[in-house]
């Protein structure tokens, strides 16, 4: 629902080489981008995270001020800020055994939580 600033055409989501971003549909006439951003504040500095991908395809996820901001991590943000540390936000990590790992971001907070997957889908794996 999202509209052009440029030329007030639509904006949609488009997949590239280094991950999503929403870009305007009039392309090529209008050629404005804008980064996909995922909802979730970084805690540095409050500016959206943004999920990218290396060169090799590896999904990653850094703050949209970079590089006055350096915060980036490899793990998954669900959107919550830690209940312990309240700085911190909880981030996500999947195990091979299908469990998964939630921790804060915040290493001097030491939270974390593991939550097993349920029967639901446990059948699908």
């Amino acid at each position: 629902d999202e509209k052009c600033d440029r030329c007030g055409s639509p904006m949609v989501i488009k997949e590239g080489r280094y991950g999503k971003f929403i870009a305007c549909s009039n392309y090529p006439e209008c050629k404005n981008t804008k980064p996909f951003t995922t909802g979730v504040k970084c805690p540095l500095d409050g500016g959206e995270l943004i999920e990218r991908k290396t060169k090799k395809g590896k999904t990653f996820w850094s703050c949209s001020n970079f590089p006055r901001c350096k915060f980036a991590t490899w793990y998954r943000p669900i959107g919550q800020n830690c209940p312990e540390c309240k700085v911190g936000i909880i981030l996500e990590k999947k195990s091979k055994d299908g469990k998964s790992v939630i921790f804060c971001s915040n290493k001097s907070c030491g939270y974390k939580r593991i939550i097993e997957p349920t029967e639901e889908e446990a059948v699908k794996i």
